[in-house]
């Protein structure tokens, strides 16, 4: 698109999905792309398009409420933001839930279903020649695609709802519930990238597990230790651990867990100071005030994961497939939505990844 245009320039129609399914993006790239930039105001391009239809979403309070999601509804083109207007609010509930933005260390977009990683292969760099000699070779790493590409699924729901809601809910009600379907979806996802951490890919890249009575001797296994868990983190040499998730009791146990009176959380922000006794001890390899700590169901029981966010998990997602339709049924009466995302999850590092067994 060379020439930009005015929100009121710009023709709706529902075949403009067609166009935007071709191009594999979503209708608010594709108005960003299209419009004169505004300098008058902060709205993006696809709030500028609803502000065109006089659409309001939101409510003012003590001002104006938002309309009812029928006013989408006033003209063929004004119908055509709807879908997008849910879409919108999937990505939303996605990008703010509480643990998935947190996994994920880089996302890539692929236009084709199958999608194979790479890593680094540098055993012969392991071998620690910090000194080569004249004329001799250096070690080398190598940079090599995986043997399995990572499987991709689709996430999303459909969502009815009946003409009498259209009428009578208001459109930031209706957001409301949307947002909670995206919340389900970012669930949904968290599963898949706990059973990558853990198992791999595919391509026989598990998690390294380290049992706890093996890092700290004196330990009683299923009781946590700090010099264990501190041992834990001293294994993560060259990708620090900024990220542990773990099952409810466990979790418990790491926040409760203490040393000469001084909580595990603390001792590690003291260490990462300098401020770990009466004369200065730092400790740069230690999280600095920014190890996140979750607790997932689906973690077994007595198991402690960690991970560096950064470099564990590549999240893949299908170009295009952020595509949401509305269909109406007249005869059924109902509105159906449907918001789906074709993703897939593949491990980066495997050195950013490993599981303390407390148990064992």
């Amino acid at each position: 698109m060379a020439d930009k245009m005015k929100p009121n320039e710009i023709k709706l129609a529902m075949n403009l999905y067609d166009q935007i399914i071709e191009q594999k993006t979503t209708l608010s790239a594709y108005l960003a792309e299209a419009l004169e930039a505004d300098p008058n105001t902060k709205l993006d391009a696809f709030e500028r398009m609803l502000k065109q239809y006089q659409i309001q979403t939101k409510s003012i309070f003590g001002g104006k409420q938002a309309d009812n999601v029928q006013a989408f509804f006033r003209t063929q083109e004004s119908e055509v933001l709807f879908p997008e207007f849910v879409s919108r609010q999937v990505r939303e509930a996605i990008l703010n839930d509480t643990m998935l933005p947190y996994l994920v260390g880089t996302r890539t977009t692929i236009d084709t279903d199958s999608y194979k990683t790479f890593y680094v292969d540098d055993q012969p760099a392991l071998q620690h020649k910090v000194r080569v000699g004249e004329a001799a070779e250096l070690p080398t790493s190598k940079i090599v695609g995986r043997t399995q590409n990572i499987q991709l699924y689709k996430y999303g729901r459909a969502i009815d709802y009946s003409y009498e809601f259209t009428k009578m809910m208001k459109i930031d009600m209706l957001a409301l519930f949307i947002k909670r379907v995206g919340m389900q979806t970012a669930k949904d996802k968290v599963y898949d990238i706990l059973d990558v951490i853990e198992n791999g890919d595919g391509n026989t890249n598990p998690a390294a597990t380290y049992d706890l009575t093996d890092l700290d001797t004196a330990a009683s296994a299923g009781t946590l230790s700090a010099k264990g868990f501190l041992k834990f983190l001293m294994e993560f040499e060259v990708f620090p651990c900024d990220t542990l998730i773990a099952d409810k009791d466990t979790y418990v146990d790491l926040v409760l867990t203490n040393t000469t009176n001084v909580g595990v959380s603390q001792l590690i922000w003291l260490l990462s100071q300098g401020q770990a006794g009466g004369f200065t001890i730092a400790s740069p390899q230690m999280p600095n005030k920014s190890l996140k700590l979750f607790w997932h169901e689906d973690v077994t029981a007595n198991d402690l994961i960690g991970i560096n966010s950064q470099y564990a998990i590549e999240e893949v997602t299908l170009s295009g497939s952020d595509i949401s339709e509305s269909q109406r049924f007249i005869k059924r009466q109902v509105e159906t939505l449907t918001v789906s995302e074709i993703n897939g999850y593949a491990k980066m590092m495997d050195a950013a990844c490993g599981i303390l067994k407390i148990n064992a």
